[in-house]
């Protein structure tokens, strides 16, 4: 565990209890600093935008009013009346042009003259103006922003159509929309009566302001809000006008391909608003001054809706400046201030440690020869200090105890060897007496082994002649009746002669089973003969042996073999294991079913092959976790009819060879046992004792 100099020191520690405290200060002073100057400054930023906002806002009405106001000051022209004379109306030419030049005078986009008799032909351009056709007819003027339909853009000016379209453009944190072009217009729209000589309406003086892709209106409050002088180094101002959720006018700018625009930027006419900003502004109508993501970058920004002349909701005016300047200065100041400090902490920390290393001199050197004494050297000793304080008679006494230590350690050390030797002879003499005893035990042990196991053979042995002797003779029986048979029927054997030869076969393994009984129930007898084994035919003969069986219960086999490598088994053994499984697993269906054998290759973690494995899978019954562990138990079943001897002497019988048997199941999902086998048999000592125990039980499997 690491220890810091001034967990060690007294110097670093009065250096830590001195410097702490201004350490604390310094961190809170800079915490404050912190917190005011972010307050401060961000109630600053959020009172500047809002102001920007109003600017923004005061000048798009002025926008309006100094529109009407020219419309009313044209309308009110005696030149213009003496014009729209009936005299003079004949002359069509003559009417476009005073059109037109009104239209540059006004610096609108569209100016109409329309006859007061005939609005109805004019319907489809006045649509979104028909409720106030009243009072324009009875004088009064209209006048406000109005969002136009593509359809009433196209009546008022094909050309003003094509205008106002703007694409879509894919923006970050907006709302998602299957729209790809925003074709309705925002316009600033006045519609003045003109009354003939005899004081009543004749035409109606119909002009709009596009605002759409508007930017001397947009460039105009920028310059006017964020002049020269009024935000940081690099910081970007930025006026935008929304319809709805859509970029229509906007000095924000982003990157675009280079050759696109000058300076490789183009504004961001046709992205959309973040969606955080359309939920608070555009769903519920409210003011947002915070902090928005804008097209690419993080702004300090003020929204706010704006309505037409029928109150309704068309979209929002929005003002405001990147942050970025201003987290930078923010960031300048502070590091400033924290160097500043860091700088104090660091002369103050000099000059602490500076003075207490004359204070502690003389601690020093009582700290030296206290670890010289810990260390082993017993004649260190501290001597005389020139100091007249306490610590000069510390180091006095110190000194002083040392050398009373010194004396009674002697003593110690004499009567320590003394009773070291009375100890080391007696522990030699138990520790001969402890050994003899164990060799007692030991033989005891190895002698009641030795008895047991002659007693267990023998009661076997006497056991298994008996079994030998009655089976044998049947099976000589069998053998000489089916010859006998086979004589007899003579041509006519061919239609059962593989019933025959199974009859025989079984026959012959009963016998082997009887030399296996015989054989492991001798001491010292060797074991079975091994042979070299293609695993695929001898699973498919083992198939055929219980096919009655299985035929009966109509149990289907589904089967599945690899190419495999050769292994080494005793082939009766390993096919009195397979029946025990393929049986078993015919019982945990209660009916009908099938069972999936298969053969696979056995290889390790590292992909190299020790040799095969055989796979029997049932979707029977299925085994809990507590019946799961004791089926290889000698002894243990769940039949009524059973033995318990099955799965324990297949266990033995696999494990003989090096191999080994592995079980998986769930409780109403089935059973799946794996028998694997090694392509080089290695004969296991243990398994080969236990085999002999349980080899009795093998004439009922």
């Amino acid at each position: 565990m690491r220890i810091f100099f001034w967990q060690r020191s007294v110097r670093g520690k009065l250096l830590a209890l001195t410097l702490l405290p201004i350490l604390l200060t310094l961190l809170m002073l800079i915490g404050l600093t912190a917190y005011w100057t972010s307050t401060y400054t961000d109630r600053q930023l959020y009172m500047k935008v809002a102001a920007d906002l109003a600017v923004a806002r005061n000048t798009l009405h002025h926008l309006q009013e100094r529109q009407l106001e020219q419309l009313q000051r044209l309308s009110s022209s005696w030149q213009l009346i003496q014009q729209l004379q009936p005299t003079q109306l004949a002359d069509t030419a003559l009417l476009e042009q005073l059109t037109s030049q009104l239209q540059q005078e006004l610096e609108v986009d569209f100016l109409r003259l329309l006859p007061a008799e005939r609005l109805h032909l004019f319907r489809t351009s006045l649509a979104s103006i028909e409720d106030r056709l009243p009072l324009l007819a009875s004088g009064e003027s209209v006048s406000g922003l109005l969002r136009l339909e593509p359809e009433e853009l196209q009546a008022i000016d094909l050309a003003l159509a094509e205008q106002a379209q703007i694409p879509l453009r894919p923006t970050p944190h907006a709302r998602p929309t299957d729209a790809r072009v925003e074709d309705r217009a925002l316009v600033v729209r006045s519609l003045v009566p003109l009354l003939n000589l005899d004081g009543e309406v004749a035409y109606l003086l119909d002009a709009g302001l596009l605002l759409n892709h508007n930017l001397a209106f947009v460039d105009q409050i920028r310059d006017l809000v964020y002049g020269p002088g009024t935000l940081p180094e690099d910081g970007i101002g930025s006026v935008t006008l929304f319809l709805g959720d859509t970029r229509i006018s906007t000095n924000v700018t982003e990157a675009s391909p280079a050759g696109q625009t000058e300076n490789g930027v183009m504004r961001a006419i046709g992205t959309r608003i973040s969606a955080e900003v359309a939920e608070q502004v555009l769903d519920q109508q409210r003011l947002w001054l915070d902090r928005a993501f804008v097209v690419h970058d993080w702004y300090i920004s003020a929204y706010e809706p704006i309505y037409d002349l029928h109150q309704e909701l068309v979209g929002v005016l929005y003002t405001g400046f990147s942050e970025g300047p201003f987290i930078a200065q923010y960031r300048v100041t502070l590091s400033e201030l924290g160097i500043t400090l860091l700088i104090v902490l660091l002369v103050s920390a000099f000059l602490v440690w500076h003075g207490a290393r004359r204070l502690f001199i003389p601690v020093e050197q009582i700290h030296r020869s206290v670890m010289a004494v810990r260390a082993g050297q017993s004649d260190a000793r501290i001597g005389f200090l020139d100091t007249q304080d306490e610590m000069a008679d510390l180091a006095h006494q110190f000194d002083q105890m040392m050398d009373e230590l010194d004396s009674r350690q002697r003593t110690i050390q004499a009567a320590a060897q003394e009773l070291e030797r009375q100890v080391e002879a007696r522990t030699l003499s138990l520790q001969h007496k402890t050994q003899d005893l164990e060799k007692h035990i030991q033989l005891l042990k190895a002698t009641r082994a030795q008895l047991f196991t002659k007693e267990k053979l023998a009661v076997l042995g006497e056991l298994t002649a008996g079994i030998a002797h009655e089976i044998n003779n049947p099976a000589a029986v069998i053998l000489g009746h089916m010859d006998l048979l086979q004589v007899e029927l003579g041509d006519q054997a061919s239609a059962v002669q593989q019933e025959i030869d199974t009859v025989i076969e079984q026959v012959y393994r009963i016998r082997a089973i009887i030399n296996n009984l015989l054989q492991y129930s001798r001491p010292g007898s060797t074991t079975d003969q091994l042979q070299t084994l293609e695993l695929n035919p001898v699973v498919q003969d083992t198939l055929a042996l219980v096919r009655h069986a299985l035929d009966k219960q109509r149990v289907e086999v589904q089967q599945q073999y690899q190419t495999l490598p050769s292994i080494q088994a005793n082939r009766q053994q390993l096919q009195q294991v397979l029946v025990n499984l393929l049986i078993n697993a015919a019982n945990a269906l209660d009916g009908p079913g099938q069972i999936q054998l298969s053969t696979q290759l056995w290889q390790d973690d590292q992909g190299r092959t020790l040799g095969a494995m055989i796979q029997v899978k049932d979707h029977g019954r299925g085994m809990t976790p507590e019946v799961q562990a004791r089926i290889f138990e000698p002894f243990f079943t769940t039949r009524e009819n059973g033995n318990g001897l099955g799965l324990s002497v297949s266990l033995s019988l696999i494990r003989r060879y090096g191999g080994d048997i592995q079980v998986e199941s769930e409780p109403g999902r089935g059973s799946c046992f794996r028998v694997y086998l090694l392509s080089q048999a290695q004969i296991n000592a243990e398994d080969e004792a236990t085999m002999r125990q349980l080899l009795s039980g093998l004439g009922v499997v």
